[in-house]
């Protein structure tokens, strides 16, 4: 049993430990009466199986998230991930404090800061719910009672819209990439970052996924998805499985399978340093692959917005300067660009990021009503419920959103075309070229089959319903 041990003009409560031995509660009573009372409190504890030694929570926070993320075994995204949360963020702020004095209002209180400071709520919350998970272990090691970062629903505010919701991602169209895609092949100076770009697009494959996809996974009429290329901070490439495991084969369009086609012959075929295995896409300069930030900072950026990045903190966005000639404009490089700059580009689809080309492909199967079993399985995702169980893929499906995707292509390239009938990049004035040619030869079947009202459909000099393509 508990007792009170007078201890000059107070008392304290004394508690037997599930050790034999004695322990001691820090607060101090003003009456024996109430040091007694806990003092047997804690005991009754002891006895349910509800108690933790209250110095098990004088570990420190930074000792105790090392110790959680020693004993982490994730994949290497996920693990990059938490130790960017801990030390740019949960460290900065917790590292020194004692577990058992971490309070929910101390949490509150920091994810104020951090708003303050300009994070996004998004990222705030993906920042606390690290935190919770870390707290969370911590409770289930017995050091300490509860986890104060547990999120508390309601807490008397009212239903509705969620004030940690980010903005919508931005989307694009068929035209939009097209146009974006050309901008970035003129930026690297090639026709690679031209077929990356449509890739995306018309296929909603992840960043990584592409950068690692190896040419015998090209097929005739489908991608398959095997591997990703993981790209960790110190800029070493990792071939890891599909995110979430999603191996899948992705239907491809003929246009778009022409175009791998294409990229496949005009790649030199070594295998890169690092895995001894080749792949579609090559890097720039002295890069085996394609690198996230360069891609993105560099080419996809000011292909979408028509701006550079700041370099320094310091300094101010720069717009691409242009060449006026040939259109849509050759950027300048070298001395003085920006003052030889004769025009500049006008914004395609602000804030649009890489990742968004796959929210545009979701938003795409959207428009084309595309049933959603085959969306998630090109996007490798699982249909949860009675959709998932009881819905199937049919060849049906399949070729009717190929049939939607070239339509789609089709009408870009026609738009593109009547604002200028060529292109200074390659691959991308021959595709016009064919479809000016294709839509040559449908006027001339046209003329043919109202002057001779008698011939036979299938005579009509081979005419095919095939989507156009280009081999060259």
């Amino acid at each position: 049993m508990g007792y009170p041990e007078k201890r000059g003009d107070y008392y304290r409560a004394r508690f037997k430990r599930p050790d034999g031995g004695y322990g001691t509660l820090t607060e101090k009573f003003a009456t024996k009466a109430a040091a007694r009372q806990a003092a047997n409190d804690e005991e009754a504890r002891i006895r349910s199986g509800r108690w933790t030694d209250p110095n098990a929570g004088q570990i420190t926070f930074g000792d105790w998230a090392n110790r959680w993320y020693a004993g982490l075994d994730l994949a290497l995204s996920t693990m990059q991930n938490y130790k960017h949360h801990l030390e740019e963020h949960l460290l900065v702020e917790f590292e020194d404090r004692p577990l058992a004095d971490i309070s929910a209002r101390d949490i509150d209180a920091w994810q104020s800061k951090e708003r303050r400071s300009g994070y996004r709520p998004s990222s705030i919350k993906t920042w606390r719910s690290t935190l919770s998970t870390i707290l969370a272990d911590a409770v289930a090691e017995d050091l300490i009672d509860a986890n104060p970062a547990a999120v508390r629903r309601g807490r008397g505010k009212r239903a509705g819209r969620s004030s940690r919701r980010g903005p919508e991602k931005v989307t694009t169209d068929a035209l939009g990439a097209l146009l974006i895609a050309e901008r970035a092949a003129l930026l690297a100076g090639r026709d690679d970052e031209f077929i990356i770009v449509l890739t995306m697009f018309y296929t909603g494959m992840r960043w990584a996924e592409t950068v690692g996809l190896r040419p015998e996974y090209v097929r005739s009429r489908s991608i398959r998805i095997e591997q990703q290329l993981w790209e960790a901070d110190d800029g070493v490439f990792h071939e890891l499985p599909p995110k979430d495991d999603s191996y899948r084969d992705i239907d491809t369009p003929a246009f778009l399978c022409t175009l791998l086609a294409a990229q496949l012959r005009s790649t030199t075929q070594q295998p890169c340093p690092c895995h001894q295995h080749t792949y579609v896409f090559t890097g720039r300069s002295q890069s085996a692959h394609p690198r996230r930030s360069p891609f993105g900072d560099w080419i996809f950026e000011p292909a979408v917005s028509g701006w550079f990045p700041k370099k320094r903190a310091s300094e101010q966005r720069r717009p691409v300067p242009l060449a006026a000639e040939p259109w849509p404009g050759r950027p300048l490089r070298g001395r003085n660009n920006q003052g030889r700059a004769e025009a500049n580009w006008l914004p395609v689809a602000t804030g649009l990021t890489p990742h968004g080309l796959r929210h545009s492909h979701k938003t795409t199967m959207v428009e084309l009503r595309t049933p959603e079993v085959l969306s998630h399985e090109r996007l490798g995702h699982e249909l949860e419920g009675i959709g998932g169980r009881y819905s199937h893929v049919t060849p049906v499906m399949r070729r009717e959103l190929l049939d939607g995707l070239t339509e789609r292509w089709n009408d870009a390239l026609d738009t593109r075309a009547a604002d200028r009938p060529s292109s200074p990049v390659t691959i991308l004035d021959r595709l016009i070229a064919a479809r000016r040619h294709a839509r040559e030869r449908e006027a001339a079947l046209k003329i043919i089959s109202r002057s001779s009202p008698n011939r036979e459909p299938g005579n009509q000099l081979g005419r095919s319903k095939e989507p156009l393509t280009w081999s060259g």
